[in-house]
């Protein structure tokens, strides 16, 4: 598999003002990467189609206000409504510890600490207030798991697993239903 130079970090939304500001979602751990004068690509799923320079990033309402280099308006940027916002991917070795691209944890084999087959990471999950969870698939049925030290203790990419201790329940229908 080949590593992707370009990550989606953001999804345009609504023009904001007359002068060519645009707001945008933000779908990254470290919204901090952008800043004034960074060059950032723009386009669909498959990747940038068009690159660009920010003038001016600053936060509103917990998304970006972005003002870009050479553009002022508003029209053209209406255009850019629902496309994606990418970075260059930073080398693995950049992560803080404890940090995965979702590409790199899909895929993997899911394990349970004495070494059982608990199934297999097909996604990851942002979940509500920022708690991300892996998506496992176990049996056909898919599981959310909490991605915290307490559950997901290893991401061992050279061997393509993940070694879980998830509490009883978990992964399986012995969870108990409460009243």
């Amino acid at each position: 598999m080949t590593e992707p130079e370009w990550l989606i970090v953001g999804r345009v939304g609504k023009p904001h003002g007359v002068h060519g500001d645009v707001l945008v979602d933000i779908v990254t751990d470290f919204p901090e990467r952008l800043t004034d004068g960074l060059r950032f690509g723009l386009g669909g799923e498959d990747g940038p189609t068009e690159f660009h320079e920010v003038f001016r990033v600053r936060y509103h309402k917990r998304r970006w206000l972005l003002s870009v280099g050479g553009l002022r308006d508003r029209t053209a940027i209406e255009a850019w409504r629902g496309k994606f916002l990418f970075l260059p991917a930073l080398a693995l070795e950049e992560l803080p510890e404890g940090y995965h691209y979702e590409h790199h944890l899909v895929g993997l084999e899911c394990v349970g600490i004495d070494g059982e087959s608990l199934g297999t990471v097909t996604g990851v999950d942002p979940g509500a207030g920022g708690q991300r969870r892996l998506v496992v698939r176990r049996d056909r049925r898919d599981f959310l798991v909490p991605y915290v030290p307490e559950i997901v203790r290893e991401v061992d990419l050279e061997r393509r697993r993940v070694v879980l201790a998830p509490p009883r329940g978990l992964l399986d229908d012995d969870a108990v239903i409460a009243d």
